[in-house]
């Protein structure tokens, strides 16, 4: 299971995402997928996803690329169809058996921004201080 959570800073904000090679494997035909189709999609609705506090919403529409606040626990994730089959190459760089750890930040080149990190074996599962078992899809 991909656990996403938001990290606020004045400094680094960012949306973080915890999982395992097969999850990252998954935002990677996401991503692919979306790139294609271009259609919107919202992480909550993701079998393989689950998200606490937060909404994430990827999109193509117009507006600003990158991660955009919408309200207090609402995010916009604006991202060209061609950097997201670009991220999904990355991910299935982070997803390779032999590897045990590592992370991704998949921004999309906005200087003042919130970066979106896909993590590996990086942090243990109650870093986003979250029980992650309790949250109901």
């Amino acid at each position: 299971m991909m656990r996403i959570g938001f990290l606020p800073s004045d400094f680094n904000p960012m949306i973080l995402m915890l999982a395992e090679a097969e999850d990252i494997r998954a935002l990677g035909g996401v991503l692919r997928r979306f790139a294609r189709e271009g259609r919107d999609l919202a992480f909550r609705d993701l079998g393989f996803c689950r998200t606490a506090g937060i909404d994430l919403l990827l999109t193509g529409s117009a507006g600003s690329a990158g991660v955009q606040r919408r309200d207090k626990s609402a995010f916009v994730w604006r991202v060209p169809a061609d950097l997201a089959a670009g991220f999904a190459d990355r991910l299935d760089d982070l997803a390779e058996p032999g590897r045990i750890a590592g992370s991704e930040a998949l921004d999309c080149g906005t200087v003042d921004g919130i970066t979106v990190k896909v993590s590996r074996g990086e942090y243990t599962d109650d870093f986003l201080g979250v029980d992650f078992t309790a949250v109901t899809v």
